[in-house]
């Protein structure tokens, strides 16, 4: 089986693997597109729901509303993991995309704090809550799909571009961000230019439903199913017999989370916002972070398949530990655009070293029945708690130090924590099969 397997990894993809990695990771790249624009209009969408008269607790509130949105994916993991399990994978990710995409189009259409008052927040809060469940239920399907279409020899390479394809999500926001903003005239823009990019949720949803009912059931839980090896109760089942590889992913995902949220989402405001650049400029550098983190991943998976998962991600939370403050100084002080180019890129490199690790790893600690559901448990907790609340952690720290490096703090203590569970409590899993 080994043999086969290897054999097979040499060779061209099928058409069949290759359909499929390409319907995933556009779902997933569509999904994330619309997740992601709340992060990077965050300054805007803080004046437009908020009436607190101090910019920074405006922007503190909407970031509240932002890991609103983060607690629900522990919820949306749950429900979702659980169908995922007993019915299969294809069907979740036709729903998850579905649902953000309807939610998001909301957010383009509400009415403002001076319209309507508290309601206004109270709206935007609901939509959050059913972004995060949408989120919650995608993730660890996706995951689950592209690494159950893989051999153990290219399996980090293909759950690659689920952390791909939300880069090209995430940069789809942050770009159209970015051109609205050099567009528009500041008084354009906060009227109503940011609503534009949440509008197109409703095409976004239309396109999901019709690319993901194309898609087949991974080979492996149709495998899985046709062996009767299904259980009722998935989770159950997870903290029965699967305690330890649920502490383990969730410690892992601490230190990822809570890199990723600050790197990737929360880095527009922070330039924009503490070093006081234009928001134009906030989201044409943050474009350029998620360019090179989106070109590394692949290579990153790649990495993971040459060398195994755990050298990959002690290597992205020691680089963290030791590089996230000279970092973040260089940022907060430079003033050459070539050094905070520089800088991002180290940033970038380190976190899709972390991911390209992480991705894989999670898939491979749990078997096929009850896949979607233990990730859930893991990753979707740790990000309600730590990742959904760096932006606002980052801001509050900023707030009550008065350093702009305070980010930093969060971002190297959950490193540390992550590299801790490593160090104790991970086995490789290079080449493995699925069970």
């Amino acid at each position: 089986m080994i043999a086969s397997s290897k054999l097979n990894s040499s060779v061209p993809a099928s058409p069949r693997m290759f359909k499929a990695v390409l319907a995933g990771s556009i779902g997933n790249a569509l999904e994330w597109f619309d997740y992601g624009l709340y992060g990077y209009f965050a300054s805007i969408i803080s004046s437009q729901f908020f009436s607190s008269q101090d910019p920074v607790t405006a922007l503190m509130l909407a970031f509240i509303v932002f890991g609103v949105g983060f607690v629900m994916r522990p919820v949306g993991g749950l429900i979702f993991g659980h169908y995922a399990d007993r019915v299969g994978r294809r069907n979740v990710l036709t729903w998850t995309v579905m649902l953000m995409g309807v939610s998001t189009f909301i957010v383009g259409i509400l009415p403002t704090y001076a319209q309507v008052g508290v309601l206004a927040p109270i709206l935007l809060a609901v939509c959050r809550l059913l972004q995060g469940i949408s989120t919650g239920g995608e993730w660890g399907s996706c995951m689950s799909f592209l690494a159950e279409y893989a051999t153990p020899y290219n399996r980090g390479f293909i759950v690659s571009w689920s952390q791909f394809s939300i880069a090209v999500g995430l940069l789809l926001g942050s770009g159209s961000g970015a051109i609205l903003s050099s567009l528009l005239s500041p008084e354009d823009m906060n009227a109503w230019g940011w609503r534009l990019p949440f509008l197109s949720g409703i095409l976004i949803a239309a396109y999901g439903l019709y690319i993901r009912r194309k898609i087949d059931e991974t080979p492996v839980f149709k495998g899985c199913e046709d062996a009767q090896a299904l259980v009722q109760t998935p989770l159950k089942t997870v903290f029965k017999h699967y305690k330890r590889e649920t502490i383990l992913s969730f410690g892992i995902v601490i230190g990822w989370t809570i890199s990723y949220w600050i790197i990737m989402a929360y880095m527009p405001t922070y330039i924009s916002k503490v070093l006081k650049f234009p928001l134009s400029v906030g989201l044409s550098f943050n474009t350029f972070l998620i360019i090179i983190f989106m070109i590394a991943i692949p290579f990153t998976g790649m990495l993971a398949d040459k060398v195994g998962r755990k050298p990959v991600m002690m290597g992205a939370a020691l680089g963290l530990i030791v590089l996230g403050y000279p970092v973040f100084y260089l940022l907060s002080t430079t003033e050459s655009s070539v050094m905070f180019l520089a800088g991002l890129v180290v940033l970038a490199v380190l976190e899709a070293m972390i991911c390209g690790g992480a991705t894989v790893y999670m898939t491979e600690i749990f078997p096929t029945n009850i896949r979607c559901s233990a990730i859930a448990v893991g990753y979707n907790i740790a990000v309600a708690c730590f990742g959904g609340t760096a932006p606002f952690v980052s801001t509050w720290l900023i707030s009550v130090t008065g350093s702009n490096l305070a980010p930093t703090y969060y971002l190297i203590a959950g490193a540390m924590v992550t590299l801790l569970v490593l160090v104790l409590l991970a086995e490789e899993t290079h080449n493995k099969e699925l069970a």
